[in-house]
This record gives structure tokens, C-alpha cells and sequence, in this order.
């Protein structure tokens, strides 16, 4: 995967992690349910195709009967827990089929169903999977066969998987992610404007694409308005362990860097802090701004006069 569409899925990821949780009242829509849904399911494809391309198995063939077993095999254990683990009656009710009634019969119909399977897990908490004994490796090994599965035509017995096809299939999978944001996400999520300002800001946030030199180093920048607070980053997403903090506003205006645990929370009295306008703080760790568990970095201007800039790197 190149820098350019890493940033790209990092940016996917973001609005995902801000949809399932500080967003979480948006999805109430139903056109943003969907958009959302279908976002999820593009990324899990361009993760699958990823992981073939980091693994060279050029020449190494499969025969698509065994690749669909051994599909709906994981995605039998996966069925399984989302049914044990879910709230929602419906989602059970579409999940109440054993993969072992699809696997021999029509094969869209087993594809469409591995699909939904593979998609239904990403709606269960993960502290929740966890404590049920999920093991991560079975959703990604069942992605990469639906991924091969996919990527082949009509009544085919081999696969040939490697990275040469993966490199074609990413981009494809990128720009289709990055088309359904424009078309199915963004305009149903802007016209929440009056009645869900804060979230629409929030989301606005995370749907930047962050750029990063062939080193990987982010640079993240944003405006503030006075008293309202920034999310910069989630930093489970970021990954920045030793963040460089700076002020690029206007003189006398002085940006409050903080943690918080969540992403429109303003800081409490002393925490946090402060940067003078054309200022960079470098910091090896959180440990300044906020308790060390709190997972979202902001910024809010403490002036009331104009717009600030930030810069985090």
C-alpha cells in the first residue's frame, strides 16, 4: 500500500471509530446508517487486499471449493458470536442461517452472506468480543478469502493469489471509498448542520486526510473559534507517541492543548496546556495534558477574538 492510500484508509478508519462512537447519534439516520455500513465493508475489502500484498504468494493456487469452506468455516464461528453477543433481534434473525446450508448451494448467495457475516462483526463492542474470546485472525483470514473469492469471474477453480493483483485491486477499492464518502456519507451527514452542529464539526474533523512523508511522520493542522473545542486526533488512530504541539494564530491568541475521553469535551479547570501564537511545545509523551488513558487530543482557543490555527506533528 502506498503513503497516499494509507492516508486514505487511515482517514476511512477515523470516520468509522467516530461513527461508532462520539457519532454514534448520526447513525440514527438511516441514509448515514447505510453510507456507513457500506464504507465498512470497502475498507474491510481494502484490508484483506493490503494483507495479500504484504505476502508474496505468487504461483501459489487454491481451488475455489476449498477457499469457500474454508470461508465459511471462520465465518460459521463468527456467525455464531455476533448471534450470542448482539442486541439487535433483526440482525439475529438474518444471521440464523449455519453456513453449512449455504456452502454447497448457489455461490452469490454464499458471497452475499460471508459479506454480512464479516460486516455484522464490526457492530459488536470490541471489549465485548474480547471477553467472549474473539480471535482477530479469523475475520482477517475470512476477509482475504472473500477478497479472492470476489476477485474472480464465473465458475473459475483456481485462484491465483498474490501481490501483483492485490496492487491492481487497491486502488479501485480506495477510489470506491473514497466516491461513497462524497456521495453517501457527506451530504447526508452536512445537512445535520442546524440540528447536530457539534457532531457534523466533529465528523468534519476526522474526514481530513492527513498527509505523511515516505517516513510516516503526520502533520495534523486545523482553526479554532473561541471557546469551542478541536478534536485534533483520536490517538489510538494517530499513533503520535511524542506529539509537537504549535500555535500558528494570530498575535495575543493563545491555544490549551488537552486529553479527554471524549471528542467535544472541554478541558477541566488547569488541565492541559498552553501554547502562545508562533510557539511549538515538543512533548515526549500525553502525560501534560490529561489523564494517560484519555483518547482524543483537542485544542480550544482561550481568547475571544477571531480564529486560531493549530498545528500538531
Amino acid at each position: 500500500m502506498t503513503t497516499k492510500q494509507q492516508n486514505q484508509v487511515t482517514m476511512y478508519e477515523a470516520v468509522l471509530r467516530f461513527l461508532a462512537e462520539a457519532g454514534a447519534p448520526l447513525v440514527a439516520i438511516k441514509k448515514i446508517a447505510q453510507g456507513r455500513d457500506a464504507l465498512a465493508a470497502l475498507v474491510a475489502r481494502i484490508e484483506a487486499a493490503a494483507a495479500a500484498q504484504d505476502h508474496s504468494t505468487t504461483g501459489v493456487t487454491r481451488d475455489r471449493k476449498v477457499v469457500k469452506a474454508e470461508a465459511a468455516q471462520k465465518a460459521e464461528i463468527l456467525r455464531l458470536l455476533v448471534v450470542a453477543l448482539t442486541k439487535d433481534a433483526a440482525l439475529r434473525g438474518e444471521l440464523k442461517m449455519p453456513l453449512s446450508k449455504l456452502v454447497t448451494g448457489k455461490e452469490a448467495d454464499l458471497l452475499r452472506y460471508l459479506q454480512k457475516v464479516d460486516e455484522a462483526v464490526g457492530t459488536i463492542d470490541k471489549t465485548e468480543l474480547a471477553d467472549a474470546g474473539y480471535d482477530p485472525q479469523v475475520r482477517q483470514t475470512l476477509q482475504t478469502d472473500l477478497a479472492e473469492l470476489l476477485a474472480t469471474q464465473g465458475e473459475a477453480r483456481q485462484i491465483e493469489t498474490g501481490t501483483k493483483a492485490a496492487t491492481e485491486t487497491l486502488p479501485e477499492l480506495v477510489l470506491a471509498a473514497s466516491e461513497l464518502l462524497e456521495t453517501q456519507l457527506d451530504p447526508f451527514v452536512k445537512a445535520q448542520q442546524l440540528a447536530q452542529p457539534e457532531l457534523v464539526l466533529q465528523y468534519e474533523a476526522v474526514r481530513r486526510i492527513v498527509r505523511t512523508a515516505a517516513r510516516r511522520v503526520p502533520e495534523y493542522r486545523g482553526a479554532t473559534l473561541p471557546g469551542k473545542p478541536a478534536l485534533v486526533y483520536d490517538r489510538r488512530e494517530a499513533g503520535v507517541v511524542a506529539p509537537m504541539l504549535g500555535n500558528r494564530s494570530g498575535r495575543g491568541l493563545t491555544l490549551r492543548y488537552y486529553t479527554a475521553a471524549t471528542p467535544a469535551a472541554l478541558p477541566e479547570a488547569g488541565q492541559g496546556l498552553a501554547v502562545k501564537n508562533k510557539a511549538e511545545v515538543h512533548l515526549p509523551d500525553y502525560s501534560k495534558l490529561g489523564a494517560a488513558d484519555a483518547p482524543y487530543l483537542l485544542v480550544v482557543q482561550e481568547q475571544l477574538d477571531g480564529e486560531g490555527r493549530w498545528v500538531v506533528r
